[in-house]
């Protein structure tokens, strides 16, 4: 949202307070959906890992009366909301982004959030100057709740970096942060009844509303859908040679593992290269064996009687026959293997 010149004024005036607080008693004592932590206990169970809402703001500062934020809502990896900076309004991304909140409820959750975006940007242009901010900055967010607990988490970032976080009941700086954020951690220490209102929120609302979203969700949390490849021509990094660049997309859930070949068919024609090698060897070891043999019979004694040897020379020609049929076989063998894989190589280069 884009703020003009506003009162510079670090601290909630009492209209807003009282506003923030009645938000808050409407979102965390709705009494209905008092079936929500039932439903938020058998997901526990029945999950796989533990699931988040997670809520992503990004403010960047240009100066002293311009800024502009941007939000958005996350179940897991999946974006289920966005924040309208024009409207000031929810976006609701899938038919099941509303869960089991009521109409009421969804409404007072929107009118906080439109008083948190205002409010936000007002605190910290007002207090700019006393922490030493220098425009232009930005500041991001992230809070929210884990199904396990469950267990909440708000962290500041400033600068792409690490600032402060919300730790139980007290806002505590990132470690390496320096002495900028332990001086708001200081600040922001003193509104208890914010503190308290962040607890609530984070800690009821939170896994009421990541429960009914689960469950309204169901079908679509537990579709998988199968990846698309394909590849394009990149820039050309230099004479002679090609870049190509592999695209992915329309898989679900997120875990993905794609892998790069180099030389593209690289490990199937080692392996070609390793059965052809393996093949010729096992083939002239067989035929050196049947030459061998072949020569050894073929000696006879001169002292062996002449009907031994006419019987002999019967016996030889049988062998000699089939001896002659089974080179022709290794020889046939090996020119249909060999050829063979001389046509697969040729296909692949």
């Amino acid at each position: 949202m884009r703020a003009s010149v506003l009162p510079r004024n670090p601290s909630f005036n009492r209209a807003s307070m009282l506003l923030l607080f009645l938000l808050f008693e409407g979102l965390c004592c709705p009494g209905e959906n008092t079936a929500a932590p039932q439903a938020l206990q058998s997901y526990r169970l029945a999950a796989e890992e533990p699931l988040s809402f997670r809520m992503l703001q990004t403010s960047s500062f240009a100066n002293h009366s311009w800024a502009h934020s941007e939000g958005s809502g996350w179940l897991g990896d999946l974006q289920t909301h966005g924040w309208d900076t024009v409207l000031g309004t929810i976006r609701f991304l899938k038919p099941w982004s509303h869960g089991n909140f009521s109409k009421q409820e969804l409404k007072n959750l929107q009118s906080l959030f439109q008083l948190y975006f205002h409010s936000f940007i007002r605190i910290v242009q007002a207090s700019a100057g006393q922490f030493q901010l220098e425009y232009p900055f930005e500041i991001q967010i992230l809070a929210g709740c884990r199904m396990n607990a469950p267990q909440i988490f708000l962290n500041m970032a400033y600068q792409g970096s690490d600032f402060l976080s919300f730790q139980g009941i007290s806002w505590e700086p990132s470690p390496g942060a320096g002495i900028r954020a332990l001086n708001v951690c200081k600040v922001l220490n003193r509104y208890l009844d914010i503190k308290e209102i962040l607890q609530s929120l984070l800690g009821h609302t939170c896994p009421r509303f990541l429960a009914g979203l689960m469950e309204a969700g169901e079908s679509e949390l537990k579709r998988k859908v199968k990846p698309q490849a394909w590849l394009s021509r990149g820039p050309s990094p230099g004479a002679g040679r090609l870049q190509l660049v592999c695209h992915v997309s329309g898989f679900y859930p997120k875990p993905m593992w794609v892998m790069w070949m180099r030389g593209g068919y690289s490990i199937f024609l080692i392996l070609i290269c390793l059965t052809v090698i393996v093949t010729l060897v096992i083939l002239v070891v067989v035929d050196s064996r049947l030459k061998k043999q072949s020569s050894n019979k073929n000696v006879l004694s001169p002292h062996t009687p002449s009907p031994v040897f006419l019987m002999g020379a019967n016996i030889q020609d049988t062998k000699n026959s089939r001896h002659q049929f089974c080179l022709a076989q290794v020889s046939w063998f090996k020119n249909r293997v060999l050829k063979k894989w001389k046509t697969c190589l040729n296909q692949l280069w």
